[in-house]
């Protein structure tokens, strides 16, 4: 049975970001972007592109769909590369997804919830 997730982007990880994928930084945004660091607490590999989180690297089978929150997001963060600094004035978000049967096969997901907070998830 899947698991729904809340993700929390907050103002600290928006700032922390700021500068990725802007000229003259040559990181890889979809590694190092708001919603990835906000997720690598559950999947460390995690690549995000702009329809989908893929859990386990970008180079995976294994792919979340983002909710329209957290897409038009990405969309926003990404048209602000020329313009880092106005990304400061995003406000910080929250998003669901949900956590297929195929990953959560492949995570110890008694690691990431008390069992309290499991059964509130699986509602």
């Amino acid at each position: 049975m899947p698991v729904n997730f809340k993700i929390e982007v907050t103002k600290e990880i928006i700032a922390q970001c700021i500068e990725i994928g802007a000229p003259g930084n040559s990181d890889i945004v979809g590694n190092k972007c708001p919603v990835a660091i906000a997720v690598k607490p559950i999947f460390p590999e995690v690549h995000v592109s702009n329809f989908y989180l893929f859990p386990f690297g970008m180079h995976t089978e294994h792919k979340i769909l983002l909710s329209p929150v957290a897409r038009n997001f990405v969309k926003l963060f990404d048209s602000l590369s020329m313009i880092p600094k106005t990304r400061s004035i995003i406000p910080a978000f929250e998003f669901t997804i949900e956590i297929p049967d195929t990953v959560l096969a492949q995570i110890d997901i008694g690691e990431l919830f008390p069992e309290q907070e499991l059964a509130v998830l699986n509602r």
